[in-house]
């Protein structure tokens, strides 16, 4: 379905309607239009509709960001709020970024003027204009039926590059890739008649098994290629052939398949529309003898052979470290689940055997297993002290209720990845247990340059303590839970609520739910007694923080009543590690973090986030970061004032894998926005620039805080 247009009912002008996203977004002209069809490959960049119109000048209801190139493809400028320009007659495109993606042909003079309210775009004639559109694509189009037989889930695989918006390494931008068909399950095979698969000839052979299909749909998804039966796993086009059972075993090859190429189409890519310094390009560069502008044109066999003929050890320091590997059990079910992991371009993986034995990788795994294991008889809390000591006293069920049992939990192996995820049968003690309705719950996909906050800017944070000895946490995250610059978080906190206020509170609309008290098998304990999430029909919560024992149960209750996903603990857990847990989350998701990426940082920066996990959707965020995406700076040394520091970028769906990103700290070229980048700077300049980057996080000597509270800043 592409984007139409529709002249307006109330005044004079034009619509430009998404019917994937439900987006509108209108400009008004002085005089009456009358829209006429145009052909959208007249267009620099991909559009899937265009229509003309004569005008004069074109009002925005609200300022956006607008590049202005010439039609030849130099970039010129790019404007926003409060910033003005004045164009000489010419041939010029405009690109507008907007709830949909626009572009603006126009020969003319062009002048734009623009405030915190309006944007005018106005042209030193009446003049005739092209206006092409494209939708961001983040939600699934239509629907894809397949049975369970493996060559059935191939043909389903096969279309998931049917939404590609170009077959060029510019797919290596996360806003022409778009989001694959949902998959359902059924007695027959039915794919839409409308769903044309790219014609790129690149076909994935592997056995006719889940176990060799789910790890390649990525791959699918990336290259528009047909996944057929095969007894030799290989990628093929023209007279190339990439092997899959050599080397480092199938899906080792596939990863690594599916990495180099998006690595060297990233590189590539800057010989097109956008010519941009970036840093990876830097690193590639001097390792290789490729001809970067003659491979951007080239057919797929040519270009794979030259990216393949470089051995992937060369690149291996130079490849970015991917956001999320996800564990994908091979059951039929788990095929509706694989649009939205491969969305988020997450690699593939099926799982080992499951396996408890401890060994030094998975010590603090272990240990958060043993935590669950080894807990207290029914009516015992803390240890020693007293169930009343300060230090011991815990937020518990006293049984095992609340969470699966012991055999359910599953030990996934260490990965080079920033986070991992896990889907199907099992519970995984790291990571976040993906339920996939959380995907098609009301929110989950926010939109591409918009914040899931509310209209006015503000972020609703609920907090519910119901135990007056634990308000040290709300004490704590009341500072947390503060105004930006660009977005307000409004927090309320409600004390002993009783179980009928409480059931309100879930169903009151919110972005941020953050519960602070006890929480057992039977559910959370309130004032007047216990309330069970599962007897819930509707949850209004867009994310949750459960930071009370055993709240793997509730939370993933809270999910399947409607909410995105959320944070949750799979055993007991001390009231002074929880306050600790719950002030980091609110610094990361005040920072931009989506619900994987903190737990992630939590984990890695604090112990005790090695008892948590998440459940439902790991990408979502509440709310944009200040660094376009968010960063975790890491001291690495500090000597006489010089700072050496690594900043590490975690995607979010504003800004997924294969998007740039610049520091407030280094000028120097754009780097990719996942994995990891040096930098140095001095203390005088980090306090200087605190004020900017006031809710980035920073690791100094193995402590997480917020730059403007680290010790450098006193």
């Amino acid at each position: 379905m592409a984007p139409r247009f529709d002249t307006l009912d109330d005044t004079t002008g034009l619509a430009v309607v998404d019917p994937i996203e439900t987006r509108r977004f209108t400009a008004s002209t002085p005089t009456a239009l009358d829209p006429s069809p145009a052909d959208p490959e007249s267009f620099r960049f991909p559009v899937s509709s265009a229509c003309t119109v004569e005008a004069r000048a074109l009002d925005l209801p609200y300022p956006v960001l607008m590049y202005v190139w010439r039609r030849g493809g130099e970039m010129l400028t790019d404007l926003t709020s409060e910033s003005s320009a004045e164009l000489p007659p010419d041939e010029y495109l405009l690109e507008l970024n907007t709830p949909v993606k626009i572009y603006v042909q126009i020969e003319a003079g062009v002048s734009v003027e623009s405030d915190v309210d309006s944007m005018r775009i106005e042209f030193d004639r009446p003049a005739e204009i092209v206006v092409g559109a494209r939708s961001f694509h983040d939600s699934p189009e239509t629907t894809v039926t397949t049975t369970d037989e493996p060559e059935d889930v191939m043909a389903a695989v096969s279309t998931f590059g049917s939404v590609l918006k170009t077959t060029t390494p510019e797919r290596s931008w996360p806003t022409l890739r778009g989001h694959p068909p949902r998959v359902e399950r059924g007695d027959e095979l039915s794919i839409p008649d409308d769903l044309d698969a790219p014609e790129t000839g690149i076909t994935v052979e592997v056995p006719p098994n889940l176990e060799s299909i789910y790890p390649v749909a990525p791959l699918a998804y990336y290259f528009g290629a047909t996944v057929v039966p095969g007894e030799r796993p290989r990628l093929t086009v023209g007279g190339f052939e990439r092997r899959f059972d050599a080397g480092e075993g199938f899906e080792e090859e596939v990863v690594r398949t599916v990495k180099q190429a998006f690595l060297l189409d990233c590189v590539v890519r800057t010989e097109g529309y956008y010519p941009i310094e970036m840093a990876d390009r830097n690193r590639v560069e001097s390792r290789v003898d490729l001809d970067f502008a003659a491979l951007y044109d080239a057919p797929f066999d040519e270009q794979l052979e030259a990216y393949f003929s470089v051995p992937y050890s060369t690149l291996a320091d130079a490849m970015p470290t991917w956001h999320r590997v996800t564990f994908v059990r091979p059951t039929p079910r788990n095929v509706e689940a694989l649009p939205y992991l491969v969305n988020d371009f997450s690699i593939l993986r099926t799982p080992p055997r499951p396996s408890y034995e401890p060994t030094e990788t998975k010590r603090r795994t272990r240990t958060a297993l043993d935590d669950f294991k080894r807990a207290p008889p029914e009516g015992e809390v803390g240890d020693s002290h007293g169930a009343d000591s300060p230090a011991t006293k815990t937020r518990t069920a006293t049984t095992r209720r609340g969470v699966p049992p012991v055999e359910d939990y599953v030990q996934t192996p260490d990965v080079d990845a920033l986070e991992q995820a896990w889907v199907g049968e099992g519970t995984p003690v790291r990571g976040t247990k993906v339920l996939p309705e959380a995907f098609e719950n009301d929110g989950a996909a926010t939109s591409r340059g918009e914040d899931s906050a509310t209209e006015d800017g503000v972020v609703d944070i609920t907090v519910v303590c119901n135990d007056e000895a634990m308000r040290e946490e709300w004490d704590a995250v009341a500072e947390v839970y503060g105004p930006r610059e660009a977005i307000s978080f409004d927090p309320s906190v409600h004390f002993d609520v009783t179980t009928d206020e409480l059931r309100d509170v879930l169903q009151t609309p919110t972005d941020i739910f953050h519960y602070v008290g006890h929480i057992d098998g039977r559910g959370f304990e309130c004032a007047d007694g216990v309330l069970d999430a599962r007897e819930l029909d509707e949850v209004r919560m867009q994310t949750f923080l459960l930071n009370a024992c055993r709240s793997y149960g509730q939370g993933v209750a809270l999910v399947e009543a409607g909410s995105n996903g959320g944070i949750v603990s799979l055993g007991n857990v001390g009231n002074p590690a929880a306050v600790e847990l719950g002030e980091t989350m609110a610094k990361l998701f005040q920072g931009g973090f989506s619900v994987g990426s903190a737990l992630a940082v939590t984990r890695e920066a604090t112990f005790v986030g090695s008892r948590y996990v998440a459940v439902g959707d790991p990408g979502f965020t509440v709310t944009g970061s200040g660094d376009v995406i968010p960063l975790l700076y890491v001291v690495d040394d500090t000597t006489d004032g010089e700072l050496t520091l690594t900043l590490r970028g975690y995607p979010t769906r504003d800004h997924p894998i294969g998007s740039l990103s610049l520091s407030w700290i280094d000028d120097g070229p754009y780097f990719l926005s996942t994995g990891q980048c040096q930098a140095e700077t001095t203390n005088e300049e980090l306090v200087d620039l605190s004020s900017e980057m006031t809710y980035t996080p920073i690791i100094v000597d193995d402590e997480l805080t917020l730059i403007q509270e680290w010790p450098g800043s006193d």
